[in-house]
């Protein structure tokens, strides 16, 4: 099935009317100039003179001729087919009623017609009209040349021949190179524009899984420090009348870890700026120490184990599976803050393997019941999509004795024990 083209719009369609109506018209005046000046040439060279005096009825049948094949080259447009072998069709009764070298004035239109096939007619369609062209083109010289004399018929037909090549070859290969240009420009517009559409889809994807990442940010930040906020509050309020110092000593808590938010907050912030890109370094497995301290000082009993003890547990691990591994370590100790209030958390790091380090964190049976968090949020979810952008392995669930783990597996990226050891560290509530 053939595909429709699409009509051109008003303004183009009176463009290349304008065009083509220059382009006959500039040919009509090159072969009429042609014919006004060819008697003076062949007077010139001493030839005798084959070509109609201007004003005779040769002449004017010569005249006419161009007129005709310059008006159906400007209108050539709607009938690209049937336009070029109406223009080599004209000089057929030229050549039979009045025979000479004017006739050749006529081959110009030829010419221009075969460039205008080869360049509007589809390559599947062009060369029937190419051959009838051709065929018209052979018999104009043919019969041309025997109507002047001195010409024989098998002289006539290979002069024919080799007109038709020339006329109607030519400008046809000379169209065919400017259509192939014309598509291998347009495959490169395409391709580019196809680029540049899965660029702005890349970078779609980008912003959307930068928000989501935001958001996970967002959710451990919050869960962590406001899980802690709560269980002080909680205490201070049955404080207050029991032990006044107590009392003051949770709101000092709850004051730090306020500030502790809102320090984490301004970081995150910071790493959406470009000129305020804040480190890494503070948010790495050389951190959870301090992480594990933060949660004993809200409460929580917890121990911070590396195996080996003398081990870096960082080493050849990347600074984002790092990240990755913090942020595991603080949500799972804001979860167990929650839905395990008063349970003890140990946080285990074993770097004993060359190529991986797995993190452990487990809390033993609640004291008492949870609170509920009324609704999904990011939590292990989160943690399994962190952990699939760095190659690393998850798992979670409860534990015999009633308690609940989240076991995390960072890939090393060599295996670097080069670093200096990390001492085993622990905090009691």
């Amino acid at each position: 099935m053939t595909a429709r083209r699409t009509p051109a719009p008003p303004r183009t369609r009176h463009h290349h009317r304008r065009r083509d109506a220059a382009a006959a018209l500039v040919c009509l005046v090159l072969a009429l100039g042609t014919l006004l000046v060819l008697p003076l040439i062949e007077r010139a060279g001493g030839d005798p003179v084959s070509s109609p005096a201007p004003g005779t009825g040769p002449w004017w049948g010569v005249a006419t001729t161009l007129l005709v094949q310059a008006a159906v080259l400007a209108a050539s447009r709607p009938a690209p087919r049937l336009a070029p072998v109406t223009v080599a069709a004209l000089p057929v009764p030229l050549a039979l009623l009045a025979p000479g070298g004017a006739v050749g004035t006529t081959t110009l239109a030829v010419l221009v017609a075969a460039y205008l096939t080869g360049v509007r007619v589809r390559r599947e369609q062009a060369p029937p009209v190419a051959a009838s062209m051709a065929v018209l083109t052979a018999v104009v010289t043919g019969v041309n040349l025997v109507g002047s004399g001195g010409t024989s018929t098998g002289q006539a037909v290979l002069a024919g021949l080799g007109q038709a090549v020339i006329v109607i070859g030519a400008p046809m290969l000379v169209a065919l190179i400017v259509v192939s240009r014309r598509q291998a420009r347009g495959a490169q517009e395409r391709e580019l524009a196809a680029l540049r559409r899965e660029q702005d889809a890349r970078i779609a994807t980008a912003i959307a899984a930068e928000r989501t990442a935001v958001a996970r940010d967002l959710h451990d930040i919050a869960a962590h420090h406001m899980s802690g906020i709560a269980m002080l509050a909680s205490a201070l309020e049955r404080q207050v009348d029991r032990s006044p110092e107590a009392a003051k000593e949770s709101a000092r808590d709850i004051r730090a870890q306020s500030t502790a938010v809102l320090g984490d907050l301004r970081r995150l912030v910071g790493l959406l700026r470009v000129e305020d890109a804040a480190p890494l370094a503070d948010r790495s497995l050389a951190s959870l120490a301090d992480l594990v301290e933060q949660r004993c000082g809200a409460g929580t009993a917890g121990a911070l184990v590396v195996l080996p003890p003398e081990a870096n547990p960082g080493a050849g691990v990347g600074t984002l599976a790092q990240l990755v591994g913090y942020r595991m370590v603080q949500e799972s100790l804001a979860n167990a803050a929650v839905h395990a209030p008063g349970a003890r958390c140990e946080v285990r790091v074993d770097a004993t393997a060359s190529d991986r380090v797995r993190i452990t964190v487990v809390n033993e049976a609640p004291l008492r019941v949870g609170a509920s968090s009324g609704h999904g949020g990011f939590g292990l979810l989160g943690m399994r999509e962190r952990a699939e952008l760095v190659g690393a392995g998850l798992d979670h669930g409860p534990t015999e004795d009633g308690g609940w783990h989240v076991t995390l597996e960072l890939p090393r990226e060599r295996a670097d024990r080069s670093a200096p050891p990390t001492e085993e560290r622990s905090g009691r509530p």
